[in-house]
Formats: structure tokens, C-alpha cells, sequence
């Protein structure tokens, strides 16, 4: 097979038809992805691709962001190429993925130790961005979103722990799922702030995250849909672009979706102030030992020195109150909703000069603006969903984040359905 289908989904039809095998697609993936891997500095390391088993996602060829164990490797996170161990077993994600008949032909850059809101990483070549070679690419799964949108692999799994899945799609123009609080194992995964650490999917459409999402969580329902879907919709009143405002606005106007305006900014700015002191503490907590010796990467000192400052009775604080929080913010806005829309960045996608820190053009207002509505949602434990609506002067992506009840990704799944099929009518 020489021309690869533009969706997983289609080439996975392919080979349920019988229309190519599952060994030719994986051939094939393997070798556009070698292809484009020179352009955009995503690769960490190729691995050794097996023959393909069988499942439903037999015959695909994946790429993953370089955090979680795999078969006897350690994960570089980051800050180095990863390391061979003997006896390491596949981080759980990995694994269900595998047991579903994919395989995984390459790790991928990230900002270290999943610090980072954007690529910014000393220890490896810049990302590019396939989409304008001088955009941003947002942080911490970067290599992910790149791989996706390059087309050097269909799906990619990332971690997003204040925005690392969905602030990289939202640069990039793709699907990025953050899943509920404890869905995905994390198991076998580098953590970072374990209690707002989950699993997450980049993709390039809804239907390639659907088949990722199920063999992730096999277990979960697809309920049928409604016929008419209901929306809250913030528009925070400070650090959004205005003209992310006005294509929130206009993308609405020509969808049929019920929507309601909410003002949601004292709650936000009140979860915000918890989600960033659990980070601050789980993080210092997580890189304790390296912080004390003074031997921490700068990006984890950023977060980890503020975090040892944040006394435990704080953190034991906002601990306490997260169930009680989660419970009030489903019961006012995803009661009588199905979704809470809200800017994905605040920003439009800056250069990537303007968002490195050090460089001479950098501006703090705009990376600021990459991951300012990220965090909250974390503590909050929901899913989210990036979903682009529209693209800027420059071409460069505008995206939305949509949030949904605990354990409802087919929900938000279906909801990016439905809004591309209408998108390709219109």
C-alpha cells in the first residue's frame, strides 16, 4: 500500500474489509512517519515494531509522548533519551492500547517533566509546528500534537495535569481529550502532581479519539444522542483575545445548539487558586529530593520551589474541598447543560519566540495567556475537550474548551461529531 487514508478510522475500514493487511498498514505508517520525522523534532527514539496481533486496532502504528514505561524502558521525560532496563513493564495506557492490537513505533518529545505549558525544552531541538514552522507549540505533550498534525502518526497519548494535553491541540489545530480524574490508569506514568495527573489523546478528528478512547476504557457506555444538545458558554471578562471572543461567538451563531451565557469568574478564579497550590505542592513533592540539592531542571524548579513554600495545611485544604467543589459546579452548570464552553487560550497562538522565556521578544501576558483557563479544570477532575472552531488572520488555529460531567468523554466525543458534520454543511 502506497497512499495512506487521512483518518485511522479509514484505514482501519481497510483492513476490516480486507483491502490491505494489517502488516502493510503498519508498514506503511511506519514509513511516512520516518519520512516527515526530519521536518518537526518530535522523535525521541524509534522503537522495534512486532508483527501486529490482532484486536481492533490491529494494523496501527502509534506514537506516544515520552512518559510512560515501556517494554524494558525506562521514559526519558523530557530530559533525555530513555533508558533500556530489563523487566520494565508497559505503563497501563500502553498496555491497553497494545491488548487492542495497536502498536507503538516511536516516543516523543515533551517539555521536561511534563513541566511546561510550552515546548520550550533545552535538552532537545525546538518542535516545529506543522501548521506555521514560527507558531508556539503549546506544552507539555508538544512532541504529541506535532506527530498528530504532521500526520506522522494518527493518535498520540499525552498527560495533562494543568493543560498539557489540550494546550499542545489547541496550537495545533487538533482533538486533545483530557479524560476524567481516574479513568485512564496512570500507571507506569512519570507523574508530576499525581492527584490532577491523567491520560489524554491527541488526534486529528473525533472518530480516530473514539477508537483510542475505547480501547483505553473499554468498559465504558455510548449512551445515543440527543436530539438537541444544551450549552453553557463563559466568556471570561479579562485575558481573552478579542477576536478568540468573536469567533466563540460566531461559531455558535451557526450551530443549532442551545446555549446560555454564564458568568462562572468568581468560581474560576476561587478553583484556580486551589488547582495551582495542589501543583505547586504535589510537584515540589514529586522532585522534593532534586529541589533540595539544587539539581532540579529549571522548568521543575519554576513550579517545585513555590510548591515547598506551600504549607501543608494549605494543601490539606484544598484537598478536602475538591469533592464538595466538583459536586456544586456539575450540579449548577452540567445539570440542566450537557457542556460548559470556554476559551481554550486566551491568546491567539503567539510565536514561538514570544512564549520561550529568555528570548528577547518574550512576552509573559502571552504565555500567560496559553494556559490560564487550564488548571481548574484538573482540580475539578472533569474532562475536557480541545476542539478547534476556526483559524486567525495568520491561519493559525482558534479553539474552544468544552467541559462535561465526570466519565461523559463519549458525550464530548459525539458533541465534536456533531459540530463537524454541520461545519462541512454549512
Amino acid at each position: 500500500m502506497t497512499e495512506l487514508p487521512d483518518r485511522m478510522v479509514q484505514l482501519l475500514a481497510q483492513i476490516r474489509a480486507g483491502r490491505t493487511s494489517a502488516q502493510a498498514a503498519l508498514l506503511a505508517q511506519i514509513a511516512h512517519g520516518r519520512a516527515l520525522a526530519g521536518s518537526y523534532a518530535c522523535v525521541v527514539d524509534e522503537l522495534p515494531v512486532t508483527a501486529p496481533v490482532t484486536g481492533p486496532l490491529a494494523g496501527i502504528a502509534l506514537a506516544h509522548k515520552d512518559i510512560f514505561d515501556l517494554q524494558d524502558r525506562w521514559p526519558g521525560c523530557g530530559v533525555q533519551r530513555g533508558a533500556s532496563q530489563v523487566g520494565v513493564q508497559p505503563a497501563a495506557a500502553v498496555k491497553a492500547l497494545a491488548d487492542a492490537g495497536a502498536s507503538q513505533w516511536a516516543t516523543l518529545v515533551m517539555a521536561p517533566h511534563a513541566c511546561g505549558a510550552t515546548a520550550q525544552n533545552p535538552h532537545f531541538a525546538r518542535c516545529v509546528n506543522p501548521l506555521d514552522e514560527r507558531a508556539a507549540v503549546g506544552g507539555s505533550s508538544s512532541g504529541s500534537a506535532v506527530a498528530v498534525a504532521s500526520g506522522m502518526t494518527y493518535a498520540a497519548l499525552g498527560t495533562d495535569t494543568a493543560g498539557s494535553v489540550r494546550i499542545p491541540a489547541a496550537t495545533c489545530g487538533l482533538i486533545g481529550l483530557k479524560t476524567t480524574q481516574g479513568a485512564v490508569s496512570t500507571q507506569g506514568c512519570a507523574p508530576l502532581a499525581p492527584s490532577l495527573d491523567t491520560v489524554g489523546i491527541l488526534t486529528r478528528c473525533p472518530q480516530d479519539a473514539r477508537e483510542i478512547w475505547q480501547a483505553l476504557s473499554p468498559l465504558s457506555l455510548r449512551k445515543p444522542r440527543d436530539n438537541e444538545v444544551s450549552c453553557q458558554v463563559w466568556f471570561p471578562h479579562q485575558g481573552v483575545h478579542r477576536q478568540v471572543v468573536e469567533a466563540i461567538q460566531d461559531w455558535i451563531a451557526k450551530l443549532d445548539i442551545k446555549v446560555s451565557e454564564v458568568d462562572i469568574t468568581d468560581e474560576f478564579e476561587q478553583l484556580n487558586r486551589h488547582a495551582q497550590r495542589v501543583l505547586f505542592y504535589e510537584t515540589a513533592q514529586t522532585h522534593r529530593a532534586s529541589l533540595l540539592a539544587g539539581q532540579a531542571d529549571p522548568a521543575v524548579q519554576a513550579i517545585g520551589l513555590s510548591g515547598l513554600g506551600v504549607p501543608q495545611a494549605w494543601y490539606q485544604e484544598s484537598m478536602h474541598a475538591r469533592a464538595a467543589f466538583l459536586e456544586q459546579f456539575v450540579k449548577q452548570h452540567l445539570h440542566h447543560a450537557d457542556f460548559l464552553i470556554l476559551p481554550a487560550l486566551g491568546c491567539l497562538v503567539p510565536d514561538w519566540a514570544c512564549v520561550e522565556i529568555g528570548n528577547p521578544d518574550f512576552d509573559r501576558s502571552q504565555l500567560a495567556g496559553m494556559h490560564a483557563f487550564m488548571a481548574f479544570v484538573n482540580y475539578l477532575g472533569l474532562p475536557a475537550l480541545n476542539l478547534p472552531i476556526a483559524r486567525d488572520a495568520q491561519g493559525r488555529p482558534i479553539c474552544i474548551q468544552v467541559l462535561a460531567r465526570p466519565f461523559a468523554e463519549h458525550r464530548l466525543l459525539d458533541f465534536a461529531e456533531h459540530v463537524e458534520l454541520i461545519s462541512q454543511v454549512i
